[in-house]
């Protein structure tokens, strides 16, 4: 048995409150065949889920998975009506940060077509570091941008 326990680029326990509906989340596919897994759904939680429990629930959701052939993303992203968020995860929050802020700038380049120089300026400008999760011995980070910005 595989534990979805410790994040990861292939998804696990990213824990971002903000996965819920109308979000659209984004993994990468490492294995022809891979399986996918959903769970943990909590009624509430902070950024930074710092004891190991948020509100647990129990939820039914309906899951649609769509290929996506062009995604040039190395962790999970997830969209929001607002923003776009990229995942970082590393043994301590400078790795995980600097992960995250690494997929921000891929992210830049393959949504909006700016050079990797011009995503690194703008990710210093217009997005926003927050920690995703420090229960597990993976620590979760995440970068925001609005969407509006790439409009």
């Amino acid at each position: 048995m595989l534990s979805s326990i410790p994040p990861g680029a292939f998804g696990g326990n990213v824990d971002n409150w903000r996965i819920g509906p109308g979000a659209t989340a984004f993994y990468p596919v490492f294995h022809d065949g891979g399986l996918v897994s959903v769970g943990d759904p909590h009624f509430a939680q902070g950024d930074g889920e710092v004891c190991g429990t948020a509100i647990e629930a129990s939820a039914d959701v309906t899951v649609r998975l769509t290929a996506v052939d062009d995604l040039q993303l190395r962790t999970p992203v997830l969209e929001t009506a607002t923003h776009w968020y990229t995942h970082g995860f590393g043994t301590d929050l400078d790795s995980a940060a600097r992960m995250a802020v690494e997929e921000m700038i891929t992210l830049l380049q393959w949504r909006a077509g700016l050079s990797a120089d011009d995503a690194y300026s703008l990710a210093s400008v217009a997005a926003d570091m927050g920690v995703t999760q420090v229960v597990d011995g993976t620590i979760g980070a995440h970068c925001a941008i609005a969407r509006s910005i790439l409009a």
